[in-house]
């Protein structure tokens, strides 16, 4: 099965490139008309509302945002796989999970149970059932979990969700 992904995926990449002029080759100057009896292409999606349309850069910590201190996140507890990068946001009133999703799987997050000494924010990934066919596609994600009160210099714990 892995032997027939990689082929696949790479057979997609050369289909990919293999359209492509050449660095040596001429720009065309006028865009390419459709071919006879056959529809142009659809317009583009409109951006997810929860990837970088809302104006948040999908590397390092946004503008306004604050990361939280060295050694103030505990995601010990989180699978490997599931993220765990995260920022401040709103004075650090709402932790923001920065994170990728892929093909049919979902992520999620919510607050927890929140003491004084620490905040608990519970992540979720929802995979596909076993042998259901997904796209190949990954797109960025910010997930805010709105806390009762500004975190502080409590613990942040990331914890799997249900």
């Amino acid at each position: 099965m892995a032997k027939v992904l990689g082929t696949s995926v790479l057979l997609l990449s050369v289909a990919a490139c293999g359209g492509q002029p050449g660095p040596g080759a001429p720009a065309p100057s006028t865009p390419a008309a459709p071919a006879p009896g056959s529809s142009s292409p659809l317009p583009a999606p409109p951006p997810s509302p929860s990837g970088p349309a809302q104006g948040r850069p999908t590397q390092g910590v946004p503008p306004g945002d604050t990361a939280p201190a060295p050694g103030q996140v505990d995601a010990s507890a989180l699978p490997a796989g599931y993220p765990h990068d995260l920022t401040l946001a709103e004075g650090g009133k709402v932790v923001v999970i920065q994170a990728e999703e892929g093909g049919c799987d979902k992520i999620s997050a919510r607050a927890g149970e929140q003491t004084a000494e620490q905040a608990v924010v519970l992540v979720t990934v929802t995979k596909a059932p076993r042998g259901q066919m997904c796209p190949m596609h990954i797109k960025e994600a910010s997930l805010p979990v709105p806390l009762e009160q500004p975190l502080g210099g409590r613990k942040l714990v990331l914890r799997p969700g249900s």
